[in-house]
């Protein structure tokens, strides 16, 4: 069974690393186009990403403070991108020595943010992270503006991905995705392994 379990995930994480790699490189490619002098710093940032990915990515769990360190520089990149259009705000309440989390686990809900809410929004847009940890209980919320008619599904590949490895590592989690007409919420909270 546990066998069974162990190649779910590694099945589920191969699906989401090419995920994110194509939506960071198409970032990157309208980058190029602009002629953007930004574009090295950002082949630069993701070189640090797939990186991450290739080599921290097989463990079974990592320390939190790489999953934060990861958005964190998925944010640089983005902003990159957006120049002064984006305002990001993302804070840590959180103690995080001998903390471990899947990895890869909180990326996709970032993604998701600029991916559905930054790139399809005309105007100023925003993008809102929080993680806190608390008696080794994380709650991480993502919040993002998004235009009233921009089709919003919590039912694409990244998505569906991350609730079934939710479902197999952390069965008690709790995740809730609401859809609201100017911006779209996910607020998860799990226990997360100590050492």
């Amino acid at each position: 069974m546990e066998e069974k379990l162990q190649s779910e995930l590694k099945f589920l994480r191969s699906q989401t690393n090419p995920h994110f790699l194509f939506n960071t490189l198409n970032n990157l490619y309208h980058l190029a186009r602009k002629n953007s002098s930004n574009t090295p710093d950002a082949i630069l940032k993701l070189s640090g990403l797939m990186r991450f990915m290739l080599y921290e990515c097989t463990a079974t769990t990592i320390p939190i403070s790489k999953e934060i360190d990861l958005i964190r520089d998925y944010i640089e990149l983005e902003k990159l991108q957006y120049d002064n259009r984006l305002t990001v705000d993302f804070k840590v309440d959180a103690t995080i020595e001998n903390q471990k989390i899947a990895p890869l686990l909180l990326m996709p809900f970032v993604e998701n943010a600029f991916k559905h809410g930054a790139s399809e929004s005309t105007g100023n847009i925003w993008v809102y992270i929080y993680l806190t940890i608390k008696n080794g209980v994380l709650e991480f919320s993502v919040k993002n503006s998004k235009d009233p008619d921009t089709q919003y599904s919590d039912e694409g590949i990244g998505l569906k991905n991350i609730k079934r490895q939710l479902d197999l590592i952390y069965p008690n989690h709790i995740l809730e995705i609401k859809n609201r007409e100017n911006e779209f919420e996910i607020y998860l909270k799990i226990e997360l392994v100590q050492n």
